[in-house]
């Protein structure tokens, strides 16, 4: 591609984007018109947006995946979707308050506990859904998985009202991230798509510093989800390394003792 080439088309790029449109390719027109054919498909989206979304794609529509692929001693997986996520998601893009009914880990239940729903999130570790949302009675921030809700009761409010809970949601958001730095090992510089792969569910940037010729991965996450980021870094092990974050330094560092305490040949 050439200069003019690129100059063009970062030009239609910003004006699309000042104009609040998005280009979606036929790559990911083909990919979304795979993910409608699935199951829980039906589960996700309302009837009539399901029917409008597949009737765009049906272009891009793949053959019948079995054709193409054969799968061999797959585990048993666990339902992608919950009952509720459609529901919330109602309540939420309609700025609504909620009346919860819900359970917690240690058995002990919730009565009528109101709150401002904020966002559901999809945990990949633990293939579980959650939505954090606020309490009126103790202003707290909370992560309550959807398997403990056992009932949602819609409150309306005026959007302004809803709206004035969200810089203090976002505060608190704020205050939980964390972030860290992870360098690519130089001579694993061709796996780099493998990689970024490994942390595709989290906020991240990657910065290529030509001089080195080393990639750095800036990754932003909740403190609760360092566990899973640790996983992902055993998982690389020599490929890549933290270089910011001293708490992940720390954590991979006793788990580095711990193998080798454990695989060290004995002295007798």
């Amino acid at each position: 591609m050439n200069l003019f080439d690129k100059i063009h088309n970062y030009q239609l790029i910003t004006r699309l984007d000042e104009a609040g449109l998005y280009p979606v390719t036929s790559h990911e027109k083909a990919w979304l018109a795979k993910m409608l054919k699935h199951p829980a498909a039906q589960s996700f989206f309302e009837a009539e947006t399901l029917s409008k979304l597949q009737q765009l794609t049906a272009a891009y529509a793949p053959t019948d995946e079995r054709e193409l692929f054969i799968e061999k001693a797959g585990t048993r997986t666990r339902n992608i979707w919950h009952p509720l996520v459609r529901k919330l998601r109602r309540i939420i893009l309609g700025k609504n308050h909620i009346q919860l009914h819900a359970g917690t880990r240690s058995g002990r239940a919730y009565r009528r506990q109101r709150g401002v729903p904020y966002k559901l999130e999809y945990s990949l570790a633990k293939k579980e859904w959650y939505l954090i949302w606020l309490t009126f009675d103790s202003e707290q921030l909370l992560t309550t998985p959807l398997s403990l809700i056992r009932s949602v009761k819609e409150i309306y409010v005026e959007d302004a009202w809803y709206d004035s809970f969200l810089p203090v949601i976002e505060s608190m958001l704020a205050a939980r991230q964390q972030t860290a730095k992870i360098q690519v090992v130089r001579r694993y510089n061709l796996e780099l798509q493998r990689i970024l792969y490994a942390f595709s569910c989290f906020d991240k940037e990657v910065a290529y510093d030509p001089d080195t010729q080393e990639y750095t991965i800036t990754l932003r996450f909740l403190q609760d989800e360092q566990e899973f980021i640790l996983s992902r870094l055993r998982f690389l092990g020599l490929r890549v390394k933290v270089v910011e974050n001293d708490q992940l330094k720390r954590r991979m560092a006793e788990s580095a003792a711990n193998a080798l305490a454990r695989y060290a040949p004995s002295a007798h």
